[in-house]
Order: structure tokens, then sequence, then C-alpha cells
């Protein structure tokens, strides 16, 4: 897949993959907090701003990815949220492998 080059871009595609993600864990028992993802900028003591991924959640716990940048940081919420995605979906069909109730 070709990298996205324009933060408008990125910013429509994690919200794609944020939906995705609701969908994905939707039918399972999830807490609101499981679907909130958050890019913080920090300014401090006169320095350069600093960037962070953050996400708390029951399902995806305490999640901070520090970046030099916006759009570094964008970036690292969309490689993330890709990474999550594919770890459900083989989470679960891996219990329904196990257990044909799910």
């Amino acid at each position: 897949m070709q990298p996205i080059s324009n933060t408008s871009q990125i910013i429509e595609e994690i919200t794609k993959l944020t939906y995705e993600w609701y969908k994905l864990i939707g039918p399972s028992h999830h807490k609101d907090i499981d679907c909130h993802w958050y890019v913080e900028t920090r300014w401090s003591y006169g320095d350069q701003p600093k960037y962070f991924v953050r996400h708390d959640g029951y399902i995806l716990r305490d999640v901070i990815i520090e970046s030099n940048s916006y759009e570094e940081s964008l970036r690292e919420l969309e490689f993330f949220l890709r990474s999550a995605i594919n770890q459900e979906k083989e989470f679960i069909e891996s219990i329904k492998n196990e257990n044909d109730e799910w």
C-alpha cells in the first residue's frame, strides 16, 4: 500500500479505521472508552512541542506513543489501529474455532 502523504487523507483513513474498530468490538462486551483515540500536543519549558497518541480502554490499555510532529502521530495512530484491528480479528477467529456459540 502506498503511504498517505496528506494530513486530511490520513485523518479520513483513521476515521474509517475507528469505525471498523467499533464495528469489530461492538458485538462483544466493551465500554465506551474502548472507542476513543487521542492525539495530544504538549508544550513544556520553551522546548519544541511533543505529540502523543493516547488511548485507554478495557480491550487495549494505556496506549501512549510519543512523536515529534502531528503528522507523525497520525501515521502512528493509523499503524496502531491497523495492527489492533488485525489482532482483534485473529482473536475473534480463534474464539470461533474454540466455541461455536461465539
